[in-house]
């Protein structure tokens, strides 16, 4: 019998962060696009430039993860207000 999402997320299967997967051509090029025009600049660098930009390169790769999870959160909490809303009416129509 296969497990409920309740069953999967209490268990540690469930990984959001890891089973987003973008597979569009748009993606593909631009990250192609990316990769090609930083090898290129990190070329052009000095050993301590290029040591300064992975610096500044391991800092700016952060930013999405946070970004992602602050966006999944929010949804979320949207999903279940939602839900909460469709099962429960809303304070508005109870006090009615």
């Amino acid at each position: 019998m296969a497990k409920s999402i309740l069953q999967q997320l209490y268990d540690g299967e469930i990984y959001p962060s890891e089973n987003i997967r973008v597979d569009t051509l748009e993606y593909h090029k631009l990250k192609s696009s990316l990769t090609d025009k930083k090898e290129r600049f990190i070329k052009t660098l000095s050993d301590n430039n290029r040591d300064l930009f992975k610096s500044i390169e391991e800092l700016y790769d952060e930013l999405p993860e946070i970004y992602c999870y602050t966006g999944f959160e929010y949804g979320f909490k949207l999903a279940v207000s939602l839900m909460s809303e469709a099962l429960n009416g809303t304070k508005k129509e109870q006090n009615q």
